[in-house]
């Protein structure tokens, strides 16, 4: 019997996309948990997160908070399934550049960028954050292959995190599909990410 997670989120395209698609390449069964925007900053949402963020997990008698820390965990709790870069492989070093690339450098500009873009925040944070964003991701399409996995030759986590970079610059216009289409187009069609809905937002 597989085991299962209360998923608290706005939807299928916020940060708990990741945590989504994650579980559904465990096996995991996933209970979802909608929260109304604004009520992620009202209690009691906030006696499960005081930072008033989503996405919440709820598994095994814990309260899990931050998308990136989730997944980790969640990942690290199945090692056959080796969607984590272990210490002693020699790809770790590439494996954890590839995490804090897609989850400091570019997914909180990423995600502030889309809700001004989308009026939930104010529009000054897309031209804040614009130029930066633009030079962050020409480096990142440089250094990414044009096809197969990120890290080690083999599906990761890291394919998951950056995904989700790459789906929110592809929604904020910054690039175009086309120029990582050849490594998308293979994540897009895995059974746990179309399960996810986790393209569902993306036009291409």
């Amino acid at each position: 019997m597989s085991e299962t997670i209360t998923l608290h989120s706005f939807g299928t395209n916020d940060r708990s996309g990741k945590v989504r698609w994650l579980a559904n390449e465990l096996g995991l069964e996933i209970t979802e948990a909608r929260v109304k925007l604004g009520e992620h900053r009202q209690f009691p949402y906030r006696d499960l997160n005081p930072f008033a963020a989503i996405p919440t997990v709820q598994w095994r008698d814990q309260t899990l908070i931050e998308s990136t820390a989730i997944c980790t965990l969640l990942a690290e709790a199945y090692p056959e399934r080796k969607l984590v870069v272990a210490p002693e492989e020699p790809a770790r070093a590439d494996y954890l550049k590839w995490m804090a690339i897609c989850s400091d450098t570019l997914e909180n500009r990423l995600v502030e960028t889309t809700l001004a873009s989308e009026g939930i925040m104010p529009p000054e944070y897309k031209a804040l954050h614009e130029r930066t964003l633009q030079f962050k991701l020409r480096i990142t399409l440089e250094q990414m292959p044009k096809q197969g996995f990120i890290v080690a030759d083999r599906f990761t986590l890291a394919d998951i995190t950056l995904a989700y970079s790459l789906r929110l610059a592809i929604g904020a216009g910054l690039i175009e599909f086309a120029d990582v289409a050849g490594y998308l187009e293979p994540l897009m069609a895995r059974e746990a990410a179309q399960k996810a809905e986790f393209f569902s937002s993306l036009k291409q």
